[in-house]
């Protein structure tokens, strides 16, 4: 045991302080994405300026360990939580992972770990409670609870914590039985404040259940590899779809925590009429990700696309706005009241 041990921390030490063509890796991950990043005017970010920065702190003695931490450094100035730089180690366990570029304060305040005194675990178990003490019943979920509903006399409530741990098939089964149940219910209400992404295909189709007639849901278009131009736009429409959509009165809840395929999701239904957007802005990461490999095996993803909304704002870096805002507390776990739920149910009453 004890040799197993040392062997184990001298192939990490021998990782850390390996000498691994460091001048021609850093290189190659500043040119690829000066070639393809799609978002730097929109981040105000000047990339020659960040090169003439941090190539300097680069040489043929720089070990691996000081790499990894300039080039995460150097990828943090695009604050962006699609750009990646992992490294792994065998049989595809990942040794190292870049910082988060733009994390989330909705997770610093109710974090993953459940030994925190206030975690997302206890405010989840806080919204069902208040979900039961207004009247609302379980009727329905995915196997995984990916995706829950709830109704009461009155409203309906669907949340939805993944866009992308189900199939297709399964997201249309189960949205289809949720829209079903909340066939002539006062108003209804979407949780995305735990989703942090997936495919937009399935925000789609989840949108289609929810749609009165055909508009545009958003638009996109990809950076042209070497150059400042762009593929043609790519426009996405949401249309009706399934036996039965549901059309009275939206409100969508959503958290800096809400991400990506989930946040195409919010763009898209903001285009509905009969929706209001409650909670705070999303996270502000929509393009999908381009991924490649350094010389050394590292794996970076950049955002090689750029997203608008209907009226052709893009929301990179911002993410879309509540029409109202409130946020989730520490009091909300306290009391034992989802104030968000409450202020939702409130609004559908107005």
């Amino acid at each position: 045991m004890v040799l197993h041990l040392l062997l184990s921390f001298a192939s990490l030490f021998a990782q850390v302080d390996r000498i691994d063509n460091p001048v021609k890796n850093f290189d190659k991950l500043w040119s690829v994405f000066n070639d393809r990043y799609a978002n730097f005017e929109l981040k105000n970010v000047n990339w020659d300026s960040v090169y003439k920065a941090y190539r300097p702190l680069i040489n043929e003695r720089t070990t691996n360990d000081s790499l990894f931490k300039v080039c995460n450094k150097m990828l943090l100035e695009l604050k962006d939580g699609h750009v990646n730089l992992i490294e792994y180690g065998r049989k595809g366990k990942v040794l190292k992972r870049g910082d988060d570029g733009s994390p989330s304060k909705f997770l610093e305040r109710f974090p993953l770990s459940k030994n925190d005194k206030y975690t997302i675990y206890k405010l989840l178990k806080t919204t069902d409670s208040t979900l039961r003490e207004n009247g609302f019943i379980h009727i329905g979920n995915s196997g995984n609870s990916t995706l829950e509903y709830y109704k009461s006399e009155d409203f309906g409530y669907l949340r939805i914590l993944s866009m992308g741990k189900l199939s297709s098939r399964e997201y249309k089964r189960y949205i289809d039985d949720a829209v079903k149940n909340f066939k002539g219910l006062k108003g209804v209400i979407i949780d995305i404040r735990f989703n942090g992404g997936g495919d937009d295909k399935n925000s789609m189709i989840i949108a289609s259940r929810f749609t009165d007639k055909k508009r545009v849901g958003f638009l996109k278009k990809e950076r042209i590899n070497g150059t400042s131009r762009y593929k043609k736009m790519v426009i996405s429409h949401i249309s009706p779809a399934g036996q039965v959509q549901y059309t009275g009165p939206i409100v969508i809840l959503t958290s800096d925590l809400t991400a990506s395929a989930a946040e195409v999701f919010a763009l898209a239904m903001k285009e509905l009429p009969y929706v209001s957007i409650l909670g705070d802005n999303t996270n502000g990461i929509f393009s999908d990700m381009f991924d490649f490999k350094l010389p050394n095996g590292w794996l970076a993803t950049l955002s090689h696309q750029k997203y608008f909304s209907a009226n052709m704002k893009n929301f990179e870096g911002i993410g879309v706005e509540p029409d109202i805002e409130v946020k989730n507390t520490h009091e909300d776990i306290i009391t034992g009241r989802d104030q968000v739920i409450i202020e939702a149910i409130d609004l559908i009453n107005q």
